[in-house]
């Protein structure tokens, strides 16, 4: 079985005032109509594409970004369902900052044709999403069609997010980011290698670049790729597209789940299979002077 997945670059635009909200909409349309050109069934966009309608809130101060932009939620999630019950592809939305009973989320709203959008929440936060915008953890994971899953932007970084999907049936972990720096992106990249590997999966890793000019968006640095298990029969590199680095675009590939299988059950390494064979206690050591850590990892 094969599933073509397109992943999403999207460059933050320039919005026009005169045009309020309609731009955004149609920057959203215009990647989401280049992933069904090329005939995906499945879109990844990235981590908080509506950072872009900033640009019409330009007295909006940093702190109340998140605030100000709940607004949309219900238009983006609309919109997702809408355009994924016309065009039949299921659009893994990136994410957005959403008003909840606890406190303002940010969530991945998840268009499915002809079935209700699913909402898939950040668990784990940043501390500036806690310090500066206030927002509030999620909680709990979501499953998808096409035995996908989302972990948004930082949750990636965790290996128990990726097992839990991967212990539940995913086989495509899906991974809106935005990411500032070169360090940031790295961070997230690299996590999805490693998921890929140690869950033996699919990644999916959508960034959002460009910038406002300005905080809460100062910079952007990242690409988007399609990420296999680094194991025969997938290529060396691990990578089976990837956008130019900050550049707007999609790429496309085809994930085929036959030879994920074989990579889990025939490969040189097998780590699904080989996953909770360990009992991984640790030997407890006597603190010593000449030991920098004490037994908890606490420097002496």
């Amino acid at each position: 079985m094969k599933l073509r997945i397109a992943a999403a670059a999207w460059k933050i635009r320039l919005a026009r005032r005169m045009r309020g909200d309609s731009a955004y909409f149609g920057h959203m349309h215009d990647l989401v109509s280049a992933a069904h050109d090329a005939e995906a069934q499945v879109v990844v966009l990235p981590e908080l594409h509506v950072l872009e309608l900033l640009h019409l809130a330009s007295k909006v101060s940093e702190r109340n970004s998140a605030k100000y932009l709940v607004q949309y939620a219900s238009a983006v999630e609309e919109w997702l369902d809408r355009i994924s019950d016309l065009s039949g592809l299921v659009i893994v939305g990136g994410s957005h900052f959403k008003e909840t009973p606890e406190g303002i989320k940010n969530v991945c709203a998840v268009g499915v044709p002809g079935a209700a959008t699913i909402l898939c929440e950040k668990n784990n936060l940043t501390a500036y999403e806690k310090d500066v915008w206030n927002i509030v953890p999620g909680r709990g994971l979501s499953r998808l069609p096409h035995s996908m899953g989302v972990t948004v932007c930082y949750d990636s970084e965790f290996p128990e997010a990726g097992r839990a999907l991967a212990e539940a049936g995913m086989l495509v972990q899906c991974v809106p980011s935005w990411t500032e720096t070169q360090r940031g992106f790295q961070r997230v990249r690299w996590s999805c290698l490693a998921r890929a590997v140690e869950n033996t999966t699919f990644v999916v890793h959508s960034s959002l670049i460009g910038d406002l000019g300005r905080e809460p968006a100062p910079a952007s640095y990242g690409s988007s790729a399609i990420i296999v298990p680094s194991a025969d029969p997938f290529p060396i590199e691990a990578v089976l597209a990837e956008t130019p680095l900050n550049e707007e675009g999609i790429v496309v590939a085809d994930l085929d789940f036959d030879l994920l299988q074989q990579a889990r059950t025939l490969g040189e390494v097998r780590n699904w299979a080989d996953r909770n064979q360990g009992t991984w206690t640790v030997t407890p050591e006597p603190r010593s002077p000449e030991s920098p850590v004490n037994q908890k990892g606490e420097l002496n």
